[in-house]
């Protein structure tokens, strides 16, 4: 005697008479539209954060070293303008590794 398991997955791979009807519904579909290659997303990502941190760094404060941040955070200075760099480049990365690890 066969299991419950086993009647539903003959079942389930026993063809289905359609009198072409899937046939007919599969060429009136458009053809898919074109992909874009996988590398293009992260490309645009990081390229606009690349961007973003060469302009930051030419019109940002004078003397504000991410090195000279870590020390203003690492001593509860937090709004010096190297804090505020080097908070401002960790959020900018934060936001680029989530918009690159969310699949659409």
């Amino acid at each position: 005697m066969k299991s419950i398991e086993q009647l539903l997955v003959d079942d389930a791979r026993a063809p289905l008479e359609d009198a072409g009807f899937s046939a007919r519904v599969m060429g009136a579909l458009p053809p898919p539209a074109p992909r874009m290659a996988w590398w293009w997303k992260p490309a645009l990502i990081l390229g606009s954060a690349t961007l973003g941190s060469v302009l930051a760094a030419a019109f940002g404060p004078a003397g504000a070293s991410l090195a000279q941040g870590a020390i203003d955070l690492a001593t509860a200075h937090y709004l010096t303008p190297g804090a505020l760099s080097l908070l401002g480049s960790a959020l900018t990365l934060a936001v680029v590794g989530a918009v690159l690890a969310a699949d659409e």
